[in-house]
């Protein structure tokens, strides 16, 4: 009775479930969607994703998740509760890397006010396998800050130099940096430049 005992102890948890709960996914830089799929011991019952970016086909005992990544940027995790006819319900992650198009050093740039008005250099570059070939344009919104914009030694690279006219009173603008990308999502980029108490 005892040997029963364990062998049904031992054969449970291959019974139900899923094979693999958990998977990661690289993304290419401005990929729009992926599809992954999960396999379970058992048919699956509709299940219910946690994004409005997901949704899920399901085949027997395999779900299908489609993914809209048109937003994603670094590593993003989604998640799905999926349950199966025998009444498990397992979570299943998914893990996407979204390489950037536009590596920045930097997203704001702050000094304090009454603080010297040193110039902080913003760095650009344009990893491999980017869909922006070019930085084509950097501008500034509002008179509070003056900047120097230069291509670097090798190609892909760029840096703007930032610096407060004056720092005896708080500041808001935004550096613009504009891309020769035909996506919108990769056209513009934006950096906060603030002096602050």
């Amino acid at each position: 009775m005892w040997r029963a005992l364990l062998y049904l102890l031992v054969a449970l948890p291959a019974f139900a479930g899923f094979s693999i709960t958990e998977q990661s996914v690289k993304l290419k830089c401005g990929q729009k969607s992926v599809e992954v799929s999960f396999v379970a011991d058992h048919a699956i019952r509709p299940a219910k994703p946690h994004c409005d970016c997901t949704t899920t086909r399901i085949e027997g005992n395999r779900l299908f998740a489609l993914v809209d990544t048109s937003t994603f940027e670094g590593r993003v995790e989604k998640t799905i509760d999926a349950t199966t006819v025998d009444g498990k319900t397992t979570r299943l992650t998914m893990r996407f890397d979204m390489p950037p198009a536009v590596l920045l050093s930097t997203r704001s740039m702050q000094w304090n006010v009454g603080a010297p008005a040193t110039p902080k250099t913003l760095r650009i570059s344009l990893p491999q396998g980017s869909p922006v070939r070019n930085v084509t344009r950097a501008s500034l919104s509002g008179e509070d800050f003056d900047y120097d914009p230069r291509k670097g030694r090798h190609s892909g690279e760029f840096t703007v130099t930032v610096t407060p006219r004056s720092t005896a009173r708080r500041a808001f603008n935004r550096l613009i940096i504009e891309t020769d990308s035909p996506d919108p999502r990769f056209a513009r980029y934006i950096i906060y430049l603030q002096v602050k108490r």
